[in-house]
């Protein structure tokens, strides 16, 4: 098993991701660019509340709330056509694992982010990995 994490903007608090399992694959996969990226960029504004200073014990219930709003905004909206389907998979596996993070892990992560969250396989970490390059690629980052 092999740990991955990724950030998500969230705000002036940038939060890693880490990601495990296998996921469901019910989310649309003819989403428009647009709404693709709106949702993908959407992190900034969900986390947007979330107190940078405050301590780990005090922001997990909210990390761990803005994560499942974002796993359920991306859910909803699903990706675009064209997408390869290690990319697709890597989505699928992304979105569980937000919507599935526990209060307690996020605070652990939070005292201490050299721990990781979760874990996933070399070939799940490949898929998430293109995942995310693939949005990197066609949404960028909310700040562009």
């Amino acid at each position: 098993m092999s740990p991955i994490k990724r950030y998500v903007g969230a705000g002036s608090a940038a939060v890693l991701l880490a990601f495990s399992l296998t996921a469901c694959g019910g989310a649309p996969t003819d989403a428009s660019k647009g709404d693709f990226c709106d949702a993908f960029n959407s992190s900034e504004e969900i986390f947007a509340d979330i107190d940078p200073e405050a301590e780990p014990a005090d922001q997990a219930g909210d990390v761990t709330d803005a994560y499942k709003e974002f796993a359920e905004k991306l859910e909803e909206v699903g990706t675009p056509e064209g997408i390869s389907d290690d990319a697709r998979e890597g989505f699928e596996i992304f979105v569980e694992e937000l919507g599935d993070l526990d209060e307690g892990d996020v605070e652990d992560y939070l005292n201490d982010p050299s721990k990781d969250i979760a874990e996933v396989s070399k070939d799940d970490e490949k898929k998430v990995d293109e995942f995310t390059e693939y949005a990197g690629k066609e949404c960028g980052t909310p700040e562009e």
